[in-house]
């Protein structure tokens, strides 16, 4: 795994269904974005691509960096994708869950690091939006 900073590198993935973004919840209740840590030998992209098919049986068919994020254990390398697949919680994401509205207003509970990411995520979405952007990354 690799550690920048004392930092454990993440690779951290959103993938929106029409059902809302796909989450997983691990063992102790934490509701989570798919992802997990990057081998030595590994590029973020594909620790995204495997640790989403680890966590949900998905298969990633297209995946877009959208920004880092630093928590206080992990550097985030966070990615926008389109998967194909029925999900099903596997590996250690004990569940999978949608979240179908702002984050602000979830009851979920949800990892402090992935509130801060998908309220990211939601005001790039926004600010698409303004700018006459599609709806769609």
């Amino acid at each position: 795994m690799i550690r920048i900073s004392g930092k454990r590198t993440r690779a951290t993935v959103i993938v929106r269904t029409e059902q809302g973004v796909l989450l997983a919840g691990d063992q102790s209740g934490l509701v989570l974005l798919p992802g997990g840590g990057v081998d030595h030998d590994e590029l973020p992209i594909s620790a995204a691509a495997r640790e989403l098919h680890e966590e949900t049986g998905l298969i990633a068919i297209s995946l877009r960096f959208m920004f880092h994020h630093e928590s206080p254990t992990n550097l985030h390398h966070v990615y926008f994708c389109e998967a194909e697949g029925a999900p099903v919680a596997a590996d250690d994401a004990e569940y999978l869950v949608f979240l179908d509205q702002p984050v602000r207003e979830s009851p979920l509970n949800l990892s402090p690091a992935t509130r801060t990411i998908l309220a990211r995520f939601e005001a790039w979405m926004l600010e698409g939006a303004k700018n006459g952007l599609p709806g769609d990354v």
